[in-house]
């Protein structure tokens, strides 16, 4: 009974903390995309830095001269698509270089070898979510619906219909051994959560055909609500291995960065990608 009593005392002040950091970190985010171009593009290669340095420390990397070296390059892989560059396909190629790059410091450098393919999985995913954001930013002239205007929602409103519907209904769990928190139920209110979110968002830029266009872009909707809760998940199961509650300490009420915008980098590697590529190359 005190138990119980603990954790319904604890959970407003812990939701109410996660809420202003979120919000904080939604308005942040809204204003860099709002400015665009270098802005957000210098936004994102800060996020990345940030997150590569937390992907080597979960996976064996602690020698200060290897992590340094490796998030520099990372975020210089992104800094690279800064339209004041007009690189083009060039800047492109030379940041998947860049990428390659910072896998191979961070293989030499570690110290836990077993752990190693893991952190480059990491790294790479960390690099190339935010390549794709970037790309989505700077391309979305070329789509019906912005990419971002799908990403975007998608992702929060699985975090936040998860979050809740999880908490309110329970059930089976999830992945029991990765995150004994999560469930079946909160999965699939994490869906509908980023449906309904995407519609709103929707209503709100295109407010003619919304309807239509959330119908036909709802099967992408689900796939990254679905990619981003498959990137919380492998993010969890890095933590697990190595006996880390959060991967950083950065955001109150959150933990790290990758705690944060691990859902976002699931939902932009496995879901945003090919999308993106199948829409937009063959034009």
């Amino acid at each position: 009974m005190n138990t119980e009593q603990s954790a319904k005392t604890t959970l407003p002040s812990d939701l109410k903390v996660r809420a202003i950091s979120g919000t904080v970190l939604v308005l942040i985010a809204a204003t860099e995309l709002y400015i665009g171009g270098s802005f957000f593009t210098a936004f994102v290669a800060l996020l990345a830095a940030g997150m590569v340095r937390e992907a080597l420390r979960l996976t064996g990397v602690r020698r200060r001269e290897t992590w340094i070296l490796a998030t520099i390059i990372g975020a210089a892989a992104i800094l690279l698509l800064m339209p004041v560059l007009e690189l083009g396909r060039t800047g492109i190629l030379t940041s998947w270089t860049l990428i390659v790059a910072t896998l191979v410091i961070a293989w030499l450098g570690a110290e836990k070898r077993r752990a190693m393919p893991f952190g480059m999985i990491a790294c790479a995913s960390v690099l190339i979510g935010c390549l794709v954001v970037v790309l989505s930013e700077q391309f979305a002239h070329e789509f019906e619906v912005a990419p971002l205007l799908l990403l975007i929602p998608s992702v929060i409103g699985t975090d936040i219909g998860a979050y809740f519907t999880g908490r309110a209904l329970g059930g089976p769990k999830l992945a029991p051994r990765i995150s004994p928190n999560k469930t079946w139920s909160g999965a699939t209110g994490g869906v509908a959560g980023a449906i309904f979110l995407t519609g709103v968002c929707l209503s709100v830029m295109h407010s003619a055909d919304w309807i239509e266009l959330l119908v036909s872009h709802i099967g992408i909707v689900i796939l990254l609500s679905v990619c981003s809760q498959i990137g919380d998940l492998a993010e969890s199961w890095l933590k697990r291995r190595a006996g880390q509650k959060d991967s950083g300490r950065l955001i109150p009420g959150h933990g790290g960065l990758l705690d944060r915008f691990d859902g976002f980098m699931g939902a932009s590697v496995l879901g945003l990608a090919p999308w993106f590529l199948f829409q937009f190359w063959p034009s």
